[in-house]
């Protein structure tokens, strides 16, 4: 049973591939865009906030690791108005997002929650994290947006 569901961000929540390289501040056009100072859109995928929604209404914690500078990442989330679905968010600029896993389930331990890497399910538009998230953490589940599944509703026939 899947209880923890980690996103990562560009290419897979949101249509840029990388939110690092933005302007900032952003300024929100509408519910699912946001533009930066240079007017270079950032735009969520279609049911993002759907989707979010229903994992946590279904009792699925949601968190994130991201190869990002967190200040665009935060202030996305934060304009987006979808930050308070994810629990101990991890972005940070350097590629290791197995060392970002660990101190996730850290703090959730920290907490009180302990989560098995088999009821970890992992989104990524890319696959290369994949062995190293597996190596250090153990056999999570991972499905890959653009390859596995098109639509990123579609998580929701992972669980």
């Amino acid at each position: 049973m899947i209880r923890l569901v980690v996103f990562d961000a560009d290419g897979t929540l949101w249509e840029h591939s990388d939110i690092s390289s933005l302007s900032l501040p952003f300024s929100k056009i509408d519910e699912n865009t946001l533009i930066d100072k240079n007017g270079i859109e950032i735009r969520l995928f279609p049911d993002v906030e759907r989707l979010l929604n229903e994992l946590t209404t279904r009792g699925i914690m949601v968190s994130m690791a991201s190869w990002n500078k967190p200040e665009p990442v935060f202030e996305a989330l934060r304009k987006l108005d979808i930050l308070h679905y994810f629990t101990h968010p991890k972005v940070e600029f350097h590629p290791n997002k197995h060392e970002m896993m660990k101190v996730l389930l850290t703090d959730l331990e920290a907490e009180g929650t302990t989560v098995k890497p088999e009821e970890i399910l992992y989104i990524d538009d890319q696959t290369w994290h994949i062995e190293k998230i597996r190596k250090h953490i153990g056999a999570i589940r991972f499905v890959q947006f653009g390859v596995d599944i098109t639509a990123i509703i579609d998580v929701l026939k992972f669980l």
